[in-house]
């Protein structure tokens, strides 16, 4: 039993930390024989294969994920505590929320921080102790950066007519009420980080040499990376902390419903509630930043076509994509089941398929985020397929609009059924420029490995050669 337990907190342990080295006892004890011989992928990760398969089979090990599922688990387990206990009803939505994400991102830096210790991480590019004394002038020169990022970003809110719609109101109110205190941790926050820094002369401090005397900053890419990971961060919080706040609104309306048995009413609050820690886990993300956590940004989609086709699927560039993408054809699947038994059966696979999706995005944990590398996630249904996200929302697309079931004729059905195709392209080219992009991460490359040979696709291809090399197959 003692054995069963140390191994199941070693598997957890190597699931979160991508530093941390899990020993295998027949590999450390010298054995070379009976058990699993150790090879190496291209990837340059170890693979593993059966002896005793005389070289038909091998698997490549599961890299180590830059998360783990307890991290997620415990963000949900702050959300309910949040909304069964912490919320008041009478406070403004954006208050609300705020309640919402600081129980959810307590719950998830707790675990991250006191029990898998991601700040003693290599990648943080931190040292646990203090490596210098406080330098201020560079303090200084990172706080001005930062003050600098922080002016551009509101800058360009108060120039674009898109940030002045009342639809940003919530975000707004949140911004003013949350300032104050992030201007006063920041210097502490920088401090802390500068003396433990391995490399200090960050973005932040390039930004601020420059501001303060002129000095061009030598680490370009670098600056690049900064600007852009902004972009990324500014574009994306407001939209996703609006949604959480619309979301969390119609949760906690419905929590004050009397209870009635009403199955497409439960569907109804499934889709919400889903949808609701989907866009709290992303706004965690987004807000949740920062090196000693070892969530901060690696790299950012360098090219100009994989910033496009990520954008067209949120507003307000959305607004394009359907207009040309416009897929539903006035009803959708519950105007079309006939009776009640497939009405439940079809519902079910909607909820199932939104739950694979908000996994996906649970699982993340501190780290989700659009086009960014802030660790490659290997766990939850990564395990399995690249793009769970984008393949259960794609799905359950179909299975909502039933494009192909229409009154209006076969024409019809066929003619919405191609631009609904359309739009699965669309995210089809997200995947290829997200791999793309990732691909540069050798730990993104050993995991491409794993799912070439490991995940469901490559399963069900030995599965169905097994059989159809089994003599009830031949028989056929």
């Amino acid at each position: 039993m003692a054995a069963v337990v140390q191994a199941a907190a070693m598997t957890e342990q190597a699931a979160a930390d991508p530093t941390a080295a899990v020993e295998c006892s027949s590999c450390s004890s010298g054995s070379s024989g009976g058990g699993w011989a150790h090879h190496v992928t291209r990837a340059g990760r170890p693979r593993r294969s059966n002896p005793h398969d005389n070289g038909s089979s091998s698997l490549t090990l599961q890299p180590k994920s830059a998360t783990a599922p307890l991290t997620g688990l415990a963000g949900l387990l702050g959300l309910a505590l949040a909304v069964g206990v912490l919320v008041d009803r009478s406070w403004p939505v954006h208050l609300q929320a705020m309640t919402v994400i600081a129980a959810t991102a307590a719950a998830m830096i707790a675990v991250d921080t006191a029990y898998f210790q991601t700040f003693r991480r290599r990648s943080t590019g931190l040292q646990a102790k203090p490596m210098r004394a406080l330098e201020v002038e560079r303090v200084m020169r990172k706080l001005i950066g930062f003050i600098v990022t922080l002016t551009t970003s509101a800058a360009v809110y108060w120039i674009l007519p898109e940030y002045r719609r009342e639809f940003y109101a919530p975000y707004w109110a949140a911004l003013y009420d949350t300032l104050p205190a992030l201007l006063v941790a920041a210097p502490f926050y920088v401090a802390y980080v500068d003396r433990r820094q391995t490399d200090p002369e960050d973005s932040y401090a390039e930004i601020g040499a420059f501001v303060l005397g002129g000095a061009v900053p030598q680490r370009t890419e670098q600056i690049r990376q900064h600007v852009r990971g902004w972009i990324v961060k500014g574009f994306f919080l407001p939209l996703m902390f609006v949604y959480l706040c619309s979301a969390l609104g119609s949760i906690l309306a419905g929590l004050e419903q009397p209870y009635q048995f009403d199955i497409m009413r439960w569907h109804a609050f499934a889709i919400d509630l889903l949808f609701m820690v989907d866009v709290l886990v992303a706004v965690v993300g987004y807000i949740f930043t920062l090196r000693v956590l070892d969530n901060h940004i690696r790299t950012v989609e360098p090219t100009v076509f994989g910033w496009l086709v990520c954008l067209a699927c949120y507003e307000p560039m959305n607004a394009a994509t359907r207009a040309y993408l416009n897929y539903e054809t006035g009803a959708n699947w519950t105007a079309v089941m006939p009776t009640p038994a497939l009405q439940v059966f079809w519902g079910s696979a909607i909820v199932f398929c939104v739950l694979i999706f908000v996994w996906s995005t649970v699982s993340f944990g501190l780290r989700f985020s659009n086009l960014t590398n802030r660790g490659i996630i290997t766990c939850g249904p990564y395990r399995w397929i690249k793009h769970p996200a984008y393949v259960s929302k794609n799905l359950s697309w179909w299975l909502v609009s039933v494009p192909f079931l229409t009154a209006t004729g076969p024409a019809e059905a066929l003619r919405h059924s191609a631009i609904l195709l359309g739009l699965n392209a669309v995210y089809a080219l997200r995947a290829i420029t997200e791999e793309r992009h990732l691909s540069r991460d050798p730990d993104y490359a050993a995991y491409c490995d794993y799912i070439a040979e490991n995940g469901a696709v490559a399963q069900f291809k030995r599965l169905f050669a097994k059989a159809s090399r089994s003599p009830i197959g031949r028989s056929g």
